[in-house]
């Protein structure tokens, strides 16, 4: 299987005006709203800092679905993989729900495709 480079398509100032722009994102993790914390933030100066209301996961929008499609384009279903943030580390996890972006949820496993078929 193939990796995926992860290569950011927008800079970091532009996730925070999409981010005030749309005015709630939603965590990966739980589904809960998304605040943003904004730049300098130690130990990482120039990254954001965007954090779940709900379970305080951290991440610089990459655990968001709506940060992780304008930062690679994609959707974290897409991996179908365990992520976390390179920058605000924090434990790995799958996402979970619905993505409010493409409507990519947990993928069917091949073997039940092939079942179904």
């Amino acid at each position: 299987m193939a990796t995926r480079e992860h290569t950011a398509h927008v800079p970091y100032a532009e996730l925070a005006r999409a981010f005030h722009q749309a005015g709630r994102w939603t965590c990966a993790a739980c589904g809960g709203r998304v605040q943003f914390l904004g730049f300098g933030n130690q130990p990482q100066p120039r990254v954001p800092l965007f954090r779940c209301a709900a379970c305080g996961r951290r991440s610089d929008g990459c655990q968001t679905f709506e940060g992780h499609h304008l930062i690679y384009g994609g959707c974290l279903f897409d991996e179908n993989v365990s992520s976390r943030c390179g920058y605000w580390h924090g434990d790995w996890v799958r996402p979970r729900g619905v993505c409010p972006i493409c409507h990519a949820s947990v993928p069917v496993p091949r073997e039940r495709v092939a079942a179904m078929a």
